[in-house]
């Protein structure tokens, strides 16, 4: 299965969300907070980053700047995942480049099914199920 970094700043949901991978056969890590986010995402045959939006210090596109920059992590797609509504995270996603959104409030499965379906994509064919109604449309916040 695939190689995949979370990079969270609340270890509550982010090892929930690393103990749901790992059950789907998924080798999942967890970095805490923005900082030490390219060094950690610089690992070996990385294949998604899930990226948390809102950080304190460094928010999520900065982070996801600072990588493309140092072209840290050039491989691995990358899906923001936030406590924001889904339109919003949507569209702050595509003016980034990442390669899908979804709200934090989905449900588990319907995140599960979300990762299998990006990591299976193209890049631009996870840009356009995002687009095309992704998962956790209309969520409401958490």
């Amino acid at each position: 299965m695939a190689n995949i970094l979370i990079i969270d700043d609340d270890p509550i949901y982010s090892d929930m969300l690393r103990e749901r991978l790992l059950r789907e056969g998924h080798f999942a890590t967890v970095h805490l907070g923005p900082f030490g986010g390219t060094a950690a995402a610089a690992q070996p045959n990385l294949e998604l980053i899930i990226l948390d939006v809102f950080m304190p210090g460094l928010d999520g596109p900065d982070l996801l700047a600072v990588m493309r920059k140092r072209k840290t992590a050039k491989r691995a797609k990358v899906i923001f995942m936030s406590s924001m509504d889904a339109e919003p995270l949507r569209e702050l996603a595509e003016r980034h480049h990442a390669d899908g959104s979804i709200p934090k409030s989905a449900p588990r499965s319907e995140i599960l099914e979300y990762v299998a379906r990006v990591l299976a994509s193209t890049t631009s064919a996870a840009s356009t199920a995002s687009t095309n109604g992704g998962p956790g449309r209309n969520t409401e916040e958490t």
